[in-house]
């Protein structure tokens, strides 16, 4: 009989390094093809959430208030009946206080509900969801979830129409101040009229994903309930002072709007569609698409 002649250790590594270089070539393209799906079901997340601000609009003749003083709650909560979480809308507090005022910092019946975590609020490429910031830990060490999308709250800088500084508002001073050009701000009232720039022509909702020396940190590290704490941190929206996705440079309230998709971020218009800003964009016509009422030429396409 014959004998049987099996693989020779160079026919074994020779198969080996073929089926290497085909993992390699097939593993980017499978990355591609997952970010393109996250991407989508990022740009879904906003337009749901573009349908709430609108719906919410509706029927109360203007935009919730991106960033509440008196009770320190954002604009996310507001809009929970619109996007289907109308239960848990009714569990809050929306009284005078604190939004993690004692016991335990839950509230009462404000924070602790950011133990829910909503899923259109965060962005499918960020692996974390959970809020890092200490202020969002309540004391009995229990974790509470983020948001990866936040108000846009106006530009601040030079008005290329005009020539004049946009409106900021710094009074309390610190982290920034406060932008007041745009329809999510800290006690914001924005109907429809007030958008003279034109609804499709304004940025109303972004991405942030925080770069913080070359590592990224799931949104800026706030519970989503969170719209203003301590004064002057600004947890709801975000002034448009940096270019997108620039790392965070210790001015809170003018954390960038950024992402992990590759070339830019999301952002829903006024109008309720969703747009891609390229990071490449003029920072001069990024800031006039972030202003409501500028009177602006240039918008970003």
């Amino acid at each position: 009989m014959n004998a049987r002649r099996g693989f020779t250790l160079i026919e074994l590594l020779v198969v080996i390094a073929i089926i290497a270089i085909l993992i390699g070539l097939l593993l980017p393209a499978v990355q591609k093809v997952r970010e393109a799906a996250s991407r989508m079901k990022c740009q879904n997340n906003l337009k749901q959430i573009g349908i709430g601000l609108h719906a919410y609009h509706d029927a109360n003749g203007q935009f919730p208030v991106g960033a509440r003083v008196d009770n320190g709650l954002s604009w996310r909560v507001y809009i929970l009946p619109y996007i289907e979480q109308d239960n848990l809308f009714k569990r809050f507090d929306l009284g005078p206080g604190t939004w993690n005022g004692g016991p335990n910092r839950e509230g009462p019946n404000k924070m602790v509900h950011a133990l829910n975590r909503i899923p259109i609020y965060n962005c499918p490429s960020l692996s974390d969801y959970i809020a890092g910031n200490g202020s969002s830990t309540l004391v009995d060490g229990r974790k509470t979830f983020t948001s990866d999308y936040h108000g846009v709250a106006g530009p601040k800088g030079t008005n290329p129409a005009t020539g004049a500084a946009y409106q900021v508002q710094t009074t309390p001073s610190g982290q920034g101040g406060f932008a007041t050009q745009g329809i999510l701000g800290r006690d914001s009232k924005t109907r429809f009229a007030s958008l003279t720039d034109g609804t499709s022509n304004t940025l109303m909702v972004g991405e942030v994903s925080v770069r913080w020396n070359g590592n990224i940190l799931a949104s800026d590290g706030a519970d989503w309930v969170r719209g203003v704490g301590f004064g002057n941190g600004m947890a709801g929206c975000r002034n448009v002072q940096n270019a997108i996705n620039t790392p965070y440079n210790g001015v809170y309230n003018d954390i960038s709007f950024g992402s992990l998709h590759t070339g830019g971020a999301q952002f829903v218009m006024g109008d309720g569609s969703v747009r891609f800003v390229q990071t490449s964009i003029a920072l001069v016509v990024y800031k006039a698409t972030s202003s409501m009422d500028g009177g602006e030429v240039q918008v970003a396409n």
